[in-house]
């Protein structure tokens, strides 16, 4: 793999996508406050929310480090790079009118759907193109692909329930199912684990795992989610719990790895970074046992696991790579050229250290409490903890800032 600036989009270009991902996860925080922890799978209020972290935050955080990583991996250029200076702008205007479908009438819906759908086709052509005609075709690349269907199929299947919700002659189940296992579980998890299994060996200096244990968890993770959204639309309960058993043994593996990837560092430094993996790690272990237990008939514990895979592991994954990403890109584009001609700030100096320290402590502290309110149904408490994740959220926000213009 061939770690060149030459094959990343230029700064210039990408920072709005962790701008507005970071300033996303700030506002799916304050929502919080709105939400009842109780509240059903299909209120309007917390779809909406999901909506928002997941477009907003996750989504934005995963098209901005596949633009960096998947050229880097493959070593190919974009073909289409004038695409991202629009797919934050149809994703952004389409999350807006998505979220006035949710809040304000159910007709915003489709249209935002459309916006969404348009913006996630660019991405989809241009990373396509740009894995296909790479140098490079590992397990990592063809999980990336496979998640690029999964990302159409959910976006998809969202755009069929959007016309549900405004009178069509449809059943919702099967297509609320589906929508959620191809996005969650083959785009969201299939993608984090093959963006992981790059990225914490390249940053925490371990062992990287071979490409046939990657393969084992991709193969695993694809046959679930195929099994779990046919399960989902054919209406078949057997094929949906075949599937989410594959998934949950890709989880297992991939978390196994994980663990032996952060154990395994030849230079064990607890940053900033390291911490971050540290909180996604136990927050997978704790939500994989918690969607398990779900299924023997411990219902209530559902929802703590979900909240543990959304806003633990995928969350703090995602701001703990921001935190290498952002200053590894800013450096090498900014003062790479310089370094013959006049003294250049190290990667780490681009960090605030103080302000990074404050935002893991505030975002770390806020998953812990608002997990615990939902275990034990605390309403109180549970706003307690999302106090304090908006409270992280913030210094997250400035922290990007800050390492963009630095």
């Amino acid at each position: 793999m061939n770690v060149s600036p030459d094959f990343s989009p230029p700064m210039r270009i990408m920072a709005p996508y962790f701008m507005v991902a970071s300033l996303s996860y700030v506002m799916a925080m304050v929502l919080l406050f709105f939400l009842d922890i109780g509240a059903s799978w299909h209120q309007a209020q917390l779809l909406g929310w999901v909506h928002l972290y997941m477009i907003g935050f996750v989504m934005m955080s995963i098209i901005a480090a596949m633009a960096q990583l998947g050229p880097v991996i493959v070593e190919a250029n974009h073909r289409f790079l004038s695409f991202f200076h629009l797919i934050w702008v149809f994703l952004v205007v389409g999350l807006i009118v998505i979220l006035s479908g949710f809040y304000l009438s159910a007709s915003f819906l489709p249209f935002g759907g459309m916006l969404v759908l348009t913006g996630m086709l660019l991405f989809v052509v241009d990373f396509w193109w740009t894995l296909q005609h790479g140098g490079r075709h590992t397990s990592v690349t063809r999980s990336m692909k496979a998640s690029n269907v999964f990302l159409l199929f959910g976006v998809l299947s969202g755009l069929v329930m959007a016309f549900i919700y405004n009178g069509a002659p449809v059943a919702l189940a099967p297509w609320f199912n589906s929508h959620v296992f191809a996005l969650l579980g083959g785009f969201v998890m299939m993608l984090i684990m093959g963006i992981a299994t790059i990225l914490v060996p390249m940053f925490g200096s371990s062992k990287r795992v071979s490409d046939n244990d990657f393969g084992m968890s991709f193969i695993s993770m694809l046959t679930g989610v195929i099994l779990a959204v046919a399960g989902a639309l054919f209406v078949h309960e057997g094929l949906q719990k075949m599937g989410m058993i594959w998934v949950m043994f890709s989880v297992a593996f991939f978390g196994y790895r994980l663990f032996q990837m952060l154990t395994s560092r030849a230079r064990v430094e607890h940053d900033i970074w390291a911490r971050s993996m540290y909180v996604a790690a136990v927050s997978l272990a704790l939500s994989w046992l918690f969607v398990a237990l779900h299924f023997f008939g411990i219902s209530e514990l559902l929802r703590p696991g979900l909240w543990l895979l959304l806003v633990g592991f995928t969350g703090f994954m995602i701001l703990g790579n921001f935190y290498k990403i952002l200053p590894f890109l800013v450096w090498f584009q900014r003062y790479a050229p310089l370094v013959e001609e006049q003294a250049v700030p190290m990667l780490h100096e681009l960090v605030n250290r103080r302000l990074a320290s404050a935002q893991f402590f505030f975002s770390s502290s806020g998953l812990f409490l608002s997990t615990l309110a939902l275990l034990v149904a605390n309403p109180l408490l549970f706003d307690m903890g999302v106090s304090l994740l908006v409270v992280g959220g913030v210094l997250m926000f400035v922290q990007v800032i800050h390492m963009i213009r630095s």
